[in-house]
């Protein structure tokens, strides 16, 4: 009787073992995993981004022409994109007054899990030049300042 119990307490052991090795294992890789169909670019201003460099397939017609440290992130495979970039004040507030329907705050609270520096989140539909008649929705995102010493 107590070889059995030994013997199973020995297997019970092995299986935890073994389930602690499978989860650590999965945690190492979504830890490590890059997305590696992500590509960035990154331009001074908007006058800077080459005419055929694919970019302006994503950017919607209501991008503003005077972004500067414009950094413009793709994904084809998932069919996606996002961008960073900045307005000087004036042209901050022109921008802003284009802006009208505030996202949802279901919409805000997902958006804040991905970058907790976001402040505002507005909802708006744009075309994109060449791609035809369709029009998409776009998430806008204002970000808090950081300031890196």
């Amino acid at each position: 009787m107590l070889a059995i119990s030994s013997n199973l307490s020995k297997m019970i052991i092995f299986i935890f073992a073994i389930i602690i090795i499978v989860v650590l294992c999965v945690i190492t890789y979504l830890y490590l995993y890059k997305d590696e169909s992500l590509v960035s670019k990154h331009y001074i201003n908007y006058m800077a981004i080459p005419e055929n460099d694919g970019v302006f397939t994503w950017l919607p017609d209501f991008f503003s022409h005077v972004a500067v440290d414009i950094s413009i992130y793709t994904n084809v495979e998932d069919d996606y994109f996002f961008s960073y970039f900045s307005l000087t004040n004036d042209d901050g507030g022109r921008f802003k007054k284009t802006l009208t329907v505030r996202a949802r705050e279901q919409v805000a609270k997902i958006v804040s899990k991905n970058d907790s520096d976001t402040k505002k989140v507005w909802c708006k539909y744009g075309k994109i030049p060449g791609q035809g008649d369709g029009v998409n929705l776009f998430l806008l995102v204002k970000l808090m300042l950081r300031i890196i010493l």
